[in-house]
């Protein structure tokens, strides 16, 4: 339960850290993970929420599966798989532009790569029980592509904004080139790859200001962040790991997430441990399947890199092309699998059809009739073979000039 929270080493060691009463924290560790607001949490500081989260989450997804309850076999290592797939090239990626959580859509490449991607998991034989993703459209529409591709439509699928990218605070909108002639590769590697350094923080009068889309009214004061580094970002979305995705794969249910390179990269370094300044340089190219084999304690399966790295991507992103190939001839057969009309005197037998034209009082249609009758008509019978007579081979007649 969430009152031994506390009591936790992990969750310990984040209270401690925490200026909030001791008796508030059991509180916030039963409410802070589902983003909801506490009650009476006048004397909270977003940062204690971040650290709870974050704490709590870590020990969560660490737990054993409860199986009390559950009345199927228990689940084997090998069969809790999660597949992780970055968005395609959206039209900033392409413009190389600071992105966060502005809601551009993907460029043309990038709709044709979450195509492809889905496409992939097809011909791989990848099937999901249900998926997740962000509230920012380049996302969204990777997952609606890629299950397109797949032909899994009708799977479930829940959104959140905390799978959302990595917010760039000020930086939102702004050229990389543009930054870096500006303010130098050193202060500009800091902002993108510092896993603690937080960008300038966006004001309300950015022409992109997140404050202003309704999609976030909902959040509890201190959710809306105007700026992150990748250690918030993590904070953020680990308790929705907890919470939403963890569940679903210890119930033995397959797992997509279409998401954002920092959003997985989070999750990757949760998952495998990376040591900080790895990650920092670790990329997760854009619409490559990314596969997990988890225990029932969600610790990956699996030989790990030189970096800790356990994952698999579906191909190598240097082959992309050449897998592209194999896609367009999968698509071909996919496309026509659908060709052949059904003939209703192949799919109903004879005696199927007689039987409810009696019931219904109606003549046998003609085309049943007309089998019925060609079913009818007696063969004609086979030729008689010549009996063979030993008496007729006298007189000279020998079984060499029977013939003749």
């Amino acid at each position: 339960s969430a009152e031994g929270f506390s009591q936790n080493p992990v969750i310990g060691a984040q209270c401690r850290g925490s200026s909030t009463p001791r008796s508030s924290q059991t509180l916030l560790a039963q409410r802070v993970i589902s983003g909801t607001k506490p009650r009476n949490s006048s004397d909270v500081k977003p940062h204690d929420l971040n650290m709870l989260a974050l704490g709590a989450s870590r020990a969560l997804a660490r737990r054993a599966p409860a199986r009390l309850a559950l009345h199927r076999p228990a689940q084997t290592r090998q069969q809790h798989v999660l597949v992780l797939l970055r968005h395609g090239q959206s039209e900033w990626n392409a413009s190389k532009r600071f992105t966060g959580w502005v809601d551009v859509d993907l460029s043309e490449q990038g709709r044709e790569e979450a195509i492809h991607a889905g496409i992939m998991l097809k011909r791989h034989g990848f099937e999901f029980d249900e998926a997740h993703t962000s509230l920012l459209k380049r996302a969204v529409r990777t997952l609606w592509s890629s299950l397109h591709g797949c032909d899994q439509h009708w799977i479930p699928v829940h959104r959140s904004w905390r799978l959302n990218e990595r917010h760039y605070g000020a930086l939102t909108g702004m050229s990389k080139s543009e930054v870096k002639d500006q303010m130098g590769e050193e202060l500009l590697q800091k902002f993108r790859r510092g896993f603690y350094k937080k960008p300038i923080e966006m004001r309300p009068d950015h022409p992109f200001f997140t404050g202003r889309d309704r999609r976030y009214n909902n959040l509890i004061e201190g959710h809306l962040p105007t700026g992150e580094s990748l250690h918030d970002c993590q904070n953020r979305v680990l308790p929705y790991w907890v919470d939403n995705i963890v569940p679903s794969i210890r119930r033995g249910k397959r797992v997509f997430v279409a998401a954002h390179n920092n959003t997985l990269r989070c999750l990757v370094q949760h998952l495998d441990g990376i040591a900080i300044e790895n990650i920092r340089e670790f990329e997760i190219p854009t619409a490559i399947p990314l596969i997990y084999r988890l225990s029932d304690e969600m610790r990956p399966i699996g030989k790990p890199d030189d970096i800790g790295f356990t994952g698999k991507f579906l191909v190598d992103a240097h082959k992309r092309d050449k897998e592209y190939l194999a896609n367009i001839e999968a698509l071909h057969t996919f496309r026509h699998r659908f060709d052949r009309v059904v003939k209703p005197v192949e799919a109903i037998e004879p005696e199927v059809i007689e039987r409810e034209c009696q019931e219904m009082d109606v003549a046998v249609p003609d085309a049943w009739a007309v089998e019925e009758e060609e079913a009818a008509e007696p063969e004609p019978p086979a030729p008689t073979p010549m009996a063979f007579d030993p008496a007729r081979m006298t007189n000279g007649t020998s079984a060499q000039n029977l013939g003749h």
